[in-house]
């Protein structure tokens, strides 16, 4: 039982170094003592190291803090100490069993205005952030000269249940459109984890152009498929109709044409790696 154990948060912070997370675990062993959870992230070189373990009481845990304080010393990084109530690490445990989802943030860079409005949308909806990670290379200061090249991702492992997925969805597409990242939201689970099959649309999607659109300009016809598109798309026709009615202006171009467009489609950038 933990109410038999003393709980301990060791927290480090630091240069990083090779070596480090070993050393101290070495410690932590020698002691017999269970590592409840860990986590660590470094950037910029700078660790933060966090190690919530566990002694009986009965094995007094000031040598093992005495211990922990001068293998820190001797690696060069800080190390600080706090008790945890078992009662409390409970609750905390209780409370892993909530739902967790997965917020995907891509665009050329993303910065701490694009954050700030996707993090009030968690926060709005009574989310608490866990983890975030990069999943994207650091970027040079020289590439952020050229915002053509430059990508970003992050991802944010979040817990809880939203208070209204439909208005927090809504909100992440306003987001998107406004300020020039993509959002994506997603339920985090084994399906998410292990895909086997991805549909993507064709058009506007995997490549950058209307394939209609297209053709038309080569049949002189775009003005009139653009307006029967815009009526679609306002609700004025039926789609199935609109798309009839759309071919039916493309009547009698040659197929080598067509061969000639499909060769000359733009790729959306990353697709053929994608793929």
């Amino acid at each position: 039982m933990f109410t038999k154990r003393e709980i301990i948060l060791l927290k480090i912070s630091g240069e990083d170094k090779p070596g480090l997370t070993s050393a101290l675990t070495d410690v932590l062993a020698s002691h017999n003592a269970d590592i409840l959870d860990i986590g660590q992230a470094v950037i910029h070189n700078t660790l933060s190291l966090g190690i919530l373990f566990a002694v009986p009481k009965e094995e007094a845990s000031s040598p093992i803090l005495k211990e922990l304080l001068f293998k820190a010393y001797e690696i060069g990084v800080n190390a600080r100490f706090t008790p945890v109530d078992s009662s409390k690490y409970e609750d905390w445990v209780q409370n892993q069993g909530k739902e967790r989802y997965i917020v995907t943030i891509i665009g050329r860079k993303i910065t701490s205005q694009h954050l700030a409005a996707i993090t009030s949308v968690l926060h709005d909806q009574d989310m608490n952030i866990d983890f975030i990670t990069r999943l994207t290379g650091r970027v040079s200061l020289n590439e952020y000269a050229d915002q053509g090249k430059t990508r970003a991702c992050v991802e944010l492992s979040v817990r809880g249940t939203p208070l209204n997925e439909v208005e927090m969805k809504r909100n992440f597409m306003d987001i998107s459109k406004n300020v020039g990242v993509d959002v994506a939201f997603q339920l985090d689970n084994a399906f998410r984890r292990n895909r086997r099959l991805v549909c993507f649309d064709m058009d506007s999607t995997l490549i950058q152009a209307e394939v209609i659109v297209e053709l038309a300009k080569y049949a002189g016809v775009e003005q009139e498929v653009s307006e029967i598109t815009e009526a679609a798309m306002r609700g004025e026709i039926d789609f199935k109709d609109s798309f009839k009615r759309r071919i039916k202006l493309l009547e009698g171009i040659d197929e080598s044409k067509m061969e000639e467009i499909a060769r000359n489609l733009p790729l959306t950038e990353g697709a053929a790696r994608v793929i």
